[in-house]
């Protein structure tokens, strides 16, 4: 599929950055703290600084109900996709109209089964430039109460975002039930990295419609 245009993550000079490190980084740190394999890992355990050069297309919702998940962290790419800060915006503005409804769909079992999701996009019709390609992943998360109401996630594109903000358009969607795994759950190998600085991810709050 080519190399991935990783925008700001360009600075950081701590390792060589491919198309599948984000999504990887992530899901071995996700799955390094479970402790079973049907629960996720509690929101609160989190460590931002493991996940390295991946921070900038990481982001971190809080699902409100209503098919609103309201983005809380988020990394410099998703706002270099959107062209804006992205104060208390909902996941879904990433989304085309059209394209919002089977979004919602496809997210729900995320927190109900739990399940991790896996969606493959493109971006909407445009006149002036070729689609944009991307990728998104959700985890499913524990709030400290327990409640499987929040999910962090991975979004990456491919190809120069000259024209911001694009709407995306829904490919494939490949959805993981946790109960479905049968294999213990093991931490993967200790990764030697640097702290990353924290710029790279940033708190979002307020609240808008979108």
């Amino acid at each position: 599929m080519g190399n991935y245009y990783f925008g700001d993550a360009a600075r950081d000079k701590d390792e060589t950055l491919d198309h599948h490190m984000a999504f990887t980084r992530l899901r071995q740190h996700w799955n390094s703290l479970r402790d079973t394999v049907h629960r996720p890992p509690k929101a609160r355990d989190l460590q931002p600084h493991i996940l390295g050069a991946a921070l900038p297309f990481v982001f971190l919702v809080e699902n409100l109900g209503g098919e609103i998940l309201r983005l809380k962290l988020g990394g410099t790419h998703l706002c270099d996709v959107m062209g804006m800060e992205l104060r208390g915006m909902p996941l879904r503005c990433f989304f085309a109209y059209n394209e919002r409804p089977r979004f919602a769909t496809a997210v729900e079992p995320v927190f109900t089964g739990p399940a991790e999701l896996d969606i493959r996009l493109q971006s909407s019709y445009s006149e002036i430039e070729p689609p944009v390609l991307a990728r998104m992943i959700l985890l499913p998360l524990q709030s400290a109460s327990g409640m499987i109401d929040r999910a962090i996630g991975a979004f990456v594109t491919k190809g120069p975002l000259n024209h911001a903000p694009y709407r995306f358009e829904i490919e494939r969607t490949d959805l993981h039930p946790l109960h479905a795994e049968t294999a213990a759950v093991t931490p993967p190998p200790h990764m030697d990295m640097k702290p990353t600085k924290v710029p790279y991810l940033r708190v979002l709050s307020g609240a808008r419609a979108g």
